[in-house]
């Protein structure tokens, strides 16, 4: 299929994230490799496709202007794969920002695979002010980031310069809290690898 590229760098590059083209009349395509992701063309244009532990993910990334000779692309968005998380975890984020605000805050609601179950973890938080918060990014063995979450204290909500590092090798749903102090305002994104989509409100992922 690939015999065409005669670079051996365009091989791995073409292995690492392979295009496909959506089936017009044979079987759909076999899931996308864990972890990684694919470009499929379909009628419609261009989707991202990924799954990892806890997310299967098909998002828009260019539409066509003319109808593509390929199926159709079908349905698009994000989905988790162990159901929503509990709400009473976002409870406990919207209070821990409250809380902590003028600084802000971070953490993370995981999936924990030993015990198949959502869970809110804080990281080790190496400074933290009104203007930032910085912390080591480990994880515990055994969890599967779901969605990262961080506050802007009294600020607005915003992806920074700072995020889009700290997020570019990442696979889950980023989230920030601003105006912790009156009424909230939220931002939210999906990240995969290094890639960011717009996303739903990262409220309606609990339920």
């Amino acid at each position: 299929m690939n015999a065409y590229l005669t670079d051996p760098r365009d091989r791995i590059l073409f292995g690492e994230t392979p295009t496909y083209m959506q089936p017009l009349f044979g079987e759909k395509l076999p899931a996308p490799e864990l972890g990684k992701h694919r470009f499929v063309i379909g009628q419609e244009g261009v989707v991202l496709e990924a799954i990892n532990e806890v997310f299967e993910v098909r998002l828009p990334v260019a539409q066509s202007i003319i109808k593509l000779p390929y199926g159709v692309l079908g349905a698009q968005g994000v989905r988790l794969r162990h159901g929503a998380m509990p709400f009473r975890l976002l409870e406990i984020i919207e209070q821990k920002a409250t809380s902590a605000c003028p600084d802000e805050w971070a953490g993370w609601v995981v999936w924990d695979v030993l015990h198949q179950g959502y869970a809110l973890i804080e990281p080790e938080i190496q400074s933290v002010g009104p203007g930032h918060v910085s912390y080591r990014n480990e994880l515990p063995e055994g969890s599967a980031i779901v969605l990262d979450v961080h506050t802007h204290g009294r600020m607005p909500a915003f992806f920074s310069g700072v995020d889009d590092v700290s997020d570019r090798h990442g696979f889950y749903v980023a989230g920030v809290i601003g105006h912790c102090h009156d009424r909230k305002n939220y931002a939210t994104r999906m990240n995969v690898n290094g890639h960011f989509f717009d996303c739903e409100d990262f409220r309606l992922f609990f339920d």
